[in-house]
């Protein structure tokens, strides 16, 4: 273990996922930045690749308690400006373990969904949930990765805490995305999705669209990668509408790129978003948005202005707008300079700015 951190990132886990590859990236920037960057993880899963130099602590304990006193002992001993702490259980560890401590630990926790309609179920459900509700105010800066979300954040909050949310956005420009765009005709019409297969996803809702769109335009495809616990009810179901043979889930995979680049059309069909980082991804390669009206993808598509916005489980709807969609011209380079605003470069500094880094 390094004894000095300019940066310690503290997530469950990096085996995938969107707050992940957000914390891989902004440790990419810092890293860019010579600064000295650390993650702290639960278990030893690593899905991506890290910048040289970063240092991986994965936690020795198991069970809540214990996680965070192993926590609380790691920034007692190594010497820590700033944590940035991701997802609410690490946020809950994180809190935990700075209660009563004195030092220059910089502690910002990051949220990624709204809460607005949450319902906790359990009593230890019940007891987290307010835990973070309450200690979130103990911490220095609370990013919210959109309005959306700060704004649920604020209501939560009150006075006591609502002056410490800021709103960070993703950064989710793939920068080499343009000398990668895919420019060949083929003889069929790409739908990509992209996303774990959960029900928060609507992947269920996007296929029965499917099938709407693919009696009106045989040569389309839909290929949703992702993996997750709703594979065999999908299989099932795409099985069932007749579908075996235009709809594909080739499962998790790092070369997206190369996805994205053999797409006419991305589609986000889910059923809550906090922001949407594979909307501004499929923007870097110029792709046509379809989105479900979410705050979150409401917001990086300029409520509409970037693509289409349709109401959350509306078959029909998504159905229409995927066939306009595809039928319709395109123009790339208003959808990636849109991405740019969502770059590395811009994104890091403001997590600089606001860990007093800059």
């Amino acid at each position: 273990m390094k004894g000095r951190y300019d940066v310690l990132f503290h997530i469950p886990s990096l085996k995938g996922g969107g707050a992940e590859r957000v914390a891989v990236e902004v440790a990419r920037f810092f890293v860019e930045q010579k600064k000295s960057v650390g993650f702290f993880v639960h278990d030893d899963g690593i899905a991506y690749d890290l910048p040289a130099g970063v240092e991986v602590i994965v936690a020795r304990h198991h069970g809540h308690f214990r996680r965070v006193a192993e926590f609380r002992s790691l920034l007692k001993n190594a010497e820590v400006h700033a944590v940035i702490s991701l997802l609410p259980y690490a946020n809950l560890i994180s809190l935990l373990a700075n209660v009563g401590r004195t030092g220059c630990v910089r502690l910002l926790v990051s949220e990624h969904q709204s809460y607005e309609n949450f319902r906790p179920v359990g009593i230890k459900e019940r007891i987290k949930f307010g835990l973070l509700t309450r200690l979130y105010a103990r911490s220095d800066v609370i990013v919210a990765v959109s309005s959306g979300i700060a704004n649920d954040l604020r209501r939560r909050l009150g006075s006591v805490g609502a002056g410490k949310v800021v709103v960070i956005h993703n950064p989710c420009y793939i920068q080499d995305a343009v000398g990668m765009l895919r420019r060949c005709s083929t003889s069929s019409l790409t739908v990509l999705a992209v996303g774990r297969l959960v029900h928060e996803k609507g992947f269920d809702v996007l296929i029965d669209a499917f099938a709407a769109v693919s009696l009106k335009l045989p040569r389309a495809r839909l290929v949703i990668v992702g993996e997750g616990p709703t594979r065999n009810e999908l299989e099932a179901q795409i099985a069932r509408l007749g579908l075996t043979d235009k709809v594909t889930l080739p499962g998790f995979t790092r070369a997206i790129a190369d996805e994205y680049r053999r797409a006419d059309l991305f589609v986000l069909t889910s059923r809550a978003e906090g922001f949407g980082n594979v909307l501004v991804e499929a923007m870097s390669f110029g792709l046509k948005i379809v989105s479900t009206d979410c705050p979150g993808p409401a917001e990086i598509l300029a409520n509409g202005t970037y693509g289409t916005l349709v109401p959350v489980e509306d078959v029909n709807a998504i159905a229409e707008a995927m066939t306009n969609a595809l039928e319709a011209a395109s123009d790339p380079c208003r959808q990636i300079g849109r991405a740019q605003d969502f770059s590395l470069d811009l994104i890091g500094a403001q997590y600089a700015k606001v860990m007093g880094l800059a």
